[in-house]
């Protein structure tokens, strides 16, 4: 991963911490991908980040959590973390494993 410049690199370890308080072991993995993994980041570009929660039945709940806590930590730090929450069922399902978004996180993410 390129190095990061101070705001996101600040931004992403606000949004891991209060991520991590609000999800507990809930939280599965957490993962950088987009333009600011691959290094090509424009200064206005977002931050995509993919959250992997379980349990799979509670999904809309948890991605709620990811998203607000995104809210806050975007209008502290003025960067837009953009959460993708997904469940370790749909990243093992074969059908959303042949998706153009998902085989560009399996190539360019990066672990948090």
């Amino acid at each position: 991963m390129p190095p990061l410049d101070q705001r996101r690199e600040a931004a992403i370890a606000d949004f891991l911490r209060h991520l991590r308080l609000a999800l507990g072991g809930h939280l599965v993995d957490v993962r950088l991908f987009g333009s600011v993994a691959r290094g090509d980041a424009r200064p206005d570009s977002d931050i995509d980040i993919l959250v992997v929660v379980q349990p799979d039945d509670d999904r809309a709940r948890l991605e709620r959590v990811a998203v607000d806590t995104a809210f806050d930590v975007n209008l502290q730090h003025d960067v837009y973390i953009s959460p993708r929450v997904l469940t370790p069922g749909i990243l093992a399902d074969p059908v959303w494993g042949q998706t153009p978004f998902l085989k560009a996180v399996q190539r360019e993410s990066v672990a948090l």
